[in-house]
């Protein structure tokens, strides 16, 4: 009478470090059976490596050949890199009348920008003017949002100085002026 013998069958044990989990399938499986793992890792984390803990197999594109006996492997995962913080520009324009800076040229939201205004002989600062960005400008200062910030300094021209004047008084010698005193503009009487 013929007797079916069974193949003996092994079984593959998969750990992970925490970060993450793995499997196997199939978990038992004769000799010869390609195994295929699978890596789940955990958020903020990527797989990096199967590690080999016993059963002595070669582990290619996540698949290995089961030997004679168990096996136990490892599925290892990294942290992944924090993501780079984004960096927005500042625009600094003028109205031609003077030059104007910012402190940073590029800068992550939050960071406070400083920004620095030069008029032209004649002329002296009026203002900032925002052309995109929807910041606040105060004393100079404004918190770099999440976006792109344009602002435009607005000089004014100077206000020619007032004229001296000077007063004259007009003595009569014994007679009477017509007027008392007058007030010169620009060196000149009226009259």
């Amino acid at each position: 009478e013929n007797s079916v013998i069974t193949p003996t069958t092994y079984t593959v044990t998969v750990s992970n470090d925490g970060n993450g989990t793995g499997t196997a399938t199939p978990s038992t499986a004769a000799a010869g059976t390609t195994i295929i793992l699978t890596a789940m890792p955990n958020e903020g984390y990527h797989f990096k490596e199967w590690e080999v803990i016993s059963g002595g197999v070669t582990i290619k594109d996540d698949k290995f050949l089961m030997p004679n006996g168990n096996v136990e492997v490892k599925a290892i995962f990294e942290e992944d890199a924090p993501p780079a913080p984004t960096e927005f520009t500042i625009t600094v324009k003028t109205d031609g009348k003077g030059t104007a800076s910012a402190s940073h040229v590029k800068a992550v939201a939050g960071t406070e920008i400083t920004l620095t205004a030069t008029p032209n002989t004649g002329y002296h600062f009026e203002e900032w003017q925002v052309v995109s960005g929807g910041v606040t400008i105060k004393d100079d200062k404004f918190t770099m949002p999440s976006a792109n910030v344009e602002v435009k300094a607005i000089f004014e021209k100077d206000a020619p100085p007032a004229p001296t004047e000077y007063t004259i008084t007009f003595d009569g010698n014994g007679g009477t002026p017509s007027v008392g005193s007058m007030t010169t503009t620009n060196r000149k009487l009226t009259s």
